[in-house]
């Protein structure tokens, strides 16, 4: 009898164990896709009774297959990854913000062809309007294009918060995952909790796992612990200012957490702050590069009405911030001064005193120094800065040439006659008589040549103070090779002088304080001239289109910017920002093809493969009913047995 029922027992043990596997087997086919999970299979051992053997089978150890190594390479390439796609997407949306409504370099190449054909018909007030309606298109499209790149600005600010706020839940998981493997240690389902939660960090920030005993883990990024034996080091987030980014901060220490541009989307968003920051910065010194240079030449010429040019655009003002840790009583006021010398990066500039060296500026885009000595105006980069009060050391002052400028642009023109088609002056031969008609008695055949506007007049050249800018001048020779500068309205006094030289002179007039102070509209003349002869200079009239002529030619012209022409800036800039997103999309399709490599690494460990487990379950499957059939037999003896006796 013992023995009919110790064999009954040991078919019994089977069954378990055997079950066991099939329902390990039916587990595995159900979370065949589930994140994290590793197969399972139960471990069969013989069970040992008295001296030996014989006893069946003990209880089955449910075991879960794992590979540290290959999850760990899955989770460096999932950090990447997701780094490269976010980066991908934020800067696909940086390069489409120069397009659109925002296509900048459409509005402007337009504004420039109509001024050139305003030039040759500058009285028509249909292409008066049509040029300002073209500034207002480049105000739009600046606009509309830092309004997008701000957009992303911002979103990535959100995104990181939100990464934050997902990246404390999963900490808080992992450490709940924790106490729950010191209960059970390795348990299964527990571990699969785990690595489903690992992967998930790992798309947020890059993560250095740990493993303790029991399955249970330490994590850590760059160096900063995330999680450890007190449990979760939960982030916090402070905002970026400046040219300083987001910051994040892990447990109550605030121990700093920097993840770099490759480090999940948590490293990607910080990435596109600082890249959005500087595209943005990159976008407002063009806003006031070209703002400056337009009107510039508006301040060179006239309008049809005659008065001298005003403004087209409006931009704001350099700012200026002084550190909250000065000691100094000092107050800086900076000012643009020449914009073609600001580079196109923008900036901004942080200004630094240092007692015994005196001024640095450091661009914080490029990072380059410009030594300043301590004088109470500093020039640098196209800026003027005025310095008042006391200044001490280590006291330091962010200069940002050209805040929010392609948002805040507008158009100050307000009629279609405010554009400054005519230049200064038309020269013709002879003087003004009292009806103010101009008499040619010249015996000569001196004239002048094709104007232009200089920074520094010909040494020859005579030169006309500002004070007499808009007044009718008049040239007298008084002799072949002399002449004197005379103004209608004191004609007996002599204002400037000159000579011919080989027959050629130059006359300068110099251009009164405004957005042309310091340079000069100068002229040349030629020919033959006889004592007594005379040259009229009259402001422009509205027939004349000179300086319109002039202002289509900023465009192209070289030297306009620290990048060349202003065309060239534009494009240089588009141009950029499409190969920055270029690059990411090409590094979002590498790393997603990694991800894929290192994924199906570890599922050919630790994956469910379908026709091994169909294996498993057949073995399983026959054990079970071999097992089944020792019971039946010794069932049959048993009643049997009963039978005989």
């Amino acid at each position: 009898m013992s023995g009919l029922i110790g064999g009954m027992n040991t078919a019994l043990s089977g069954l378990t164990a055997f079950e066991a596997g099939i329902n390990a087997v039916s587990g595995n086919l159900a979370n065949q896709t589930t994140p994290g999970y590793g197969t399972e299979s139960v471990n069969l051992s013989t069970a040992i009774a008295g001296a030996g053997a014989g006893a069946g089978v003990q209880a089955p150890q449910l075991t879960r297959v794992a590979d540290g190594f290959s999850a760990g390479l899955l989770r460096t390439a999932n950090s990447v990854a997701q780094a490269a796609s976010t980066q991908a997407s934020n800067l696909t949306a940086i390069s489409n913000s120069l397009q659109n409504n925002g296509d900048i370099h459409s509005a402007i190449n337009q504004f420039f062809l109509d001024v050139g054909s305003l030039s040759a018909n500058p009285s028509s007030p249909a292409q008066q309007q049509t040029v300002l309606s073209d500034a207002q298109t480049i105000s739009g499209a600046f606009q509309s294009a830092a309004s997008t790149i701000t957009n992303v600005v911002n979103g990535a600010t959100t995104s990181l918060q939100q990464n934050i706020g997902t990246a404390n839940n999963l900490l808080s998981q992992l450490a709940v995952i924790n106490q729950g493997l010191a209960q059970t240690p390795n348990s299964p389902a527990l571990l699969d909790q785990q690595q489903s939660a690992l992967q998930s960090l790992s798309s947020i920030v890059s993560v250095n796992v740990l493993p303790q005993g029991n399955g249970q883990v330490l994590v850590s990024s760059g160096g900063t612990a995330l999680l450890d034996q007190s449990g979760p080091q939960l982030l916090a987030f402070t905002g970026g200012t400046g040219a300083i980014p987001p910051q994040i901060s892990a447990g109550n220490a605030r121990s700093n957490l920097v993840p770099d541009g490759s480090g999940g989307s948590m490293g990607a968003n910080i990435q596109t702050w600082l890249t959005g920051g500087q595209a943005l910065q990159a976008l407002n010194a063009r806003a006031v590069i070209l703002s400056a240079s337009i009107n510039q030449s508006q301040a060179q010429g006239l309008t049809p009405d005659g008065q001298p040019g005003g403004s087209i655009f409006n931009t704001p003002s350099p700012s200026v911030t002084g550190a909250a840790g000065n000691t100094g009583t000092a107050i800086l006021n900076a000012q643009l001064s020449n914009a073609s010398q600001l580079p196109t990066n923008g900036g901004p500039f942080l200004l630094s005193y240092n007692a015994a060296a005196g001024w640095t500026a450091t661009n914080q885009a490029s990072q380059q120094n410009m030594l300043l000595g301590s004088a109470a105006t500093l020039s640098f980069a196209g800026l003027n800065i005025s310095v008042s009060g006391i200044v001490a050391s280590g006291d330091q002052f962010l200069i940002n040439p050209a805040p929010l400028a392609a948002a805040g642009i507008t158009v100050a023109a307000v009629s279609p006659k405010s554009i400054a088609s005519a230049d200064p002056y038309v020269v013709t031969p002879g003087s003004v008589q009292s009806a103010g008609s101009i008499l040619n008695s010249n015996a000569g055949t001196i004239s002048a040549g094709g104007d232009s506007v200089v920074n520094v007049p010909a040494s020859s050249a005579a030169t006309v103070s500002s004070a007499y800018y808009g007044q009718t001048l008049q040239l007298n020779f008084t002799s072949a090779t002399t002449y004197s500068v005379t103004s209608t309205i004191n004609p007996g006094v002599s204002i400037a002088s000159g000579s011919l030289s080989g027959g050629q002179g130059q006359v300068a007039v110099a251009f009164p304080s405004g957005a042309a102070s310091g340079q000069y509209w100068q002229v040349p003349i030629s020919g033959v001239a006889s004592a007594g002869d005379t040259l009229t200079l009259s402001p422009g009239s509205s027939s004349s289109g000179s300086n319109a002529t002039r202002m289509a030619t900023l465009w192209t012209t070289p030297s306009t910017t620290t990048d060349g022409s202003l065309q060239q800036s534009v494009m240089g800039l588009g141009t950029l920002f499409a190969a920055n997103a270029q690059q990411a999309q090409q590094r979002a399709t590498a790393t997603s093809a990694q991800v894929t490599t290192a994924s199906n690494n570890l599922q050919t460990i630790a994956g469910v493969s379908l026709d091994q487990q169909a294996v498993v379950l057949t073995g399983y499957s026959q054990a079970y009913q071999a097992a089944a059939q020792v019971i039946s037999t010794a069932h049959t003896m048993f009643e049997s047995l009963l039978q005989a006796i």
